[in-house]
């Protein structure tokens, strides 16, 4: 990721509106797992505690790309069209739109190829 932090905040935060809604840099087709894959998430904190999603990373198309998701608690969302590849930053709110409360995070190597469409991630 070759942005600064702060760039990636104010980035973030023009866009936190657009992305709650999925219109945002990163949507789009790609061919069924040969351009990047889509998000599996699955919520293993305690059901109605987390309700959001942030997603950062690089798209089908090498471009990066900033998504929020609100997510079934304690319980697997797919994040369908939206596709990623390479290393994707996944962090976890307890808040809807990703608006406050950042609960949890990771770094997930997504594969720019595979059999299927899905990269699984659980949260804890």
């Amino acid at each position: 990721m070759s942005k600064n932090i702060a760039a990636r905040a104010a980035a973030a935060a023009g866009s936190l509106a657009l992305a709650a809604t999925g219109v945002l840099v990163g949507a789009g087709t790609a061919s069924a797992g040969s351009s990047g894959q889509q998000i599996s998430y699955t919520d293993h904190a305690t059901p109605g505690y987390r309700h959001s999603i942030e997603l950062y990373g690089y798209n089908q198309n090498g471009e990066e790309s900033l998504g929020c998701f609100n997510i079934n608690s304690g319980s697997t969302t797919k994040i369908s069209g939206w596709w990623w590849r390479g290393d994707l930053t996944v962090k976890v709110y307890n808040s809807y739109n990703c608006q406050n409360s950042y609960s949890w995070g990771t770094h997930v190597s997504v594969p720019y190829s595979q059999s299927g469409d899905w990269t699984y991630v659980t949260g804890y």
